[in-house]
């Protein structure tokens, strides 16, 4: 496998990482998936987010899971860039605690490990609330 298919399949692990966390609830994949210090910013609704990661941890474990809650979650990676130690994953969620979103992650190479540093994202409702 050359190396370009090999930096390719280690950011969609990581990006796995996120979806079955987020699937599943499991907040120890998320931290795998993230840098410590990564941060999150989001808009729902014209309501804007800006937060540490830990806001996403805090929200999984506040709400049942995903794989419990009957919505029909789904991810679709729609773009994956990357350059060097820089990468940026473009991702389709569907039906995710009531909304759909489009995440925008941007990940780095530290220690020859892939990890989220930040994610951006849109919200649109899918369900009434």
């Amino acid at each position: 496998m050359n190396v370009h298919s090999m930096e390719l399949q280690a950011i969609k692990k990581v990006i796995d990482l996120y979806i079955d966390g987020v699937h599943t609830g499991n907040t120890d994949m998320l931290r795998k998936a993230f840098h410590p210090k990564a941060m999150m910013y989001g808009t729902s609704s014209n309501n804007v987010t800006i937060v540490e990661i830990e806001g996403l941890y805090n929200f999984i474990q506040a709400n049942p899971p995903l794989s419990e809650s009957g919505e029909t979650h789904e991810c679709f990676i729609t773009g994956i860039r990357y350059d060097g130690y820089a990468a940026f994953v473009e991702m389709v969620e569907e039906a995710a605690f009531g909304f759909n979103y489009t995440n925008y992650f941007q990940l780095l190479k530290i220690d020859n490990e892939w990890m989220i540093v930040s994610k951006s994202y849109n919200a649109t409702p899918c369900k009434a609330s």
